[in-house]
């Protein structure tokens, strides 16, 4: 759980007062010890006790190419499977990914992806 930078900023200034020692101040603003080391740290090394960013994960493994590519796909024929178009992607020499992956990718440009069916439906419903 991240503790408000209010809170962070108090902790801090309490143990940089002289109040009591770390484990002390940890303990009467209920944080760990562990925590209050970590800002104590963060504001030598940088000045400030504020959380830094968090970054953002895994790089998109379909390129902006790759999208644009996959968009005029399936402008041409909208029933193209993700497969095909996992497949296709890698023969344009993109990174080889999963039809899971295009569907991600798909549902991010927000584009729908439907096959059109084998067999048109028979007209009929479900009898009990």
């Amino acid at each position: 759980m991240a503790l408000s930078a209010d809170l962070r900023r108090r902790v801090v200034d309490a143990y940089q007062r002289g109040d009591d020692s770390i484990p002390a101040v940890a303990a009467r603003f209920a944080v760990s010890v562990s925590s209050l080391n970590r800002w104590l740290r963060r504001k030598r090394e940088t000045g400030s006790i504020e959380r830094e960013p968090r970054t953002g994960g895994n790089p998109r493994r379909v390129t902006p190419d790759g999208e644009t590519r996959l968009r005029a796909w399936l402008d041409e024929d909208p029933s193209v499977p993700q497969h095909e178009l996992a497949s296709r992607l890698a023969d344009a020499g993109e990174t080889v990914v999963s039809q899971q992956t295009v569907g991600r990718t798909l549902a991010r440009m927000a584009l729908t992806h439907k096959k059109s069916p084998s067999e048109p439906s028979s007209g009929s419903g479900l009898t009990s």
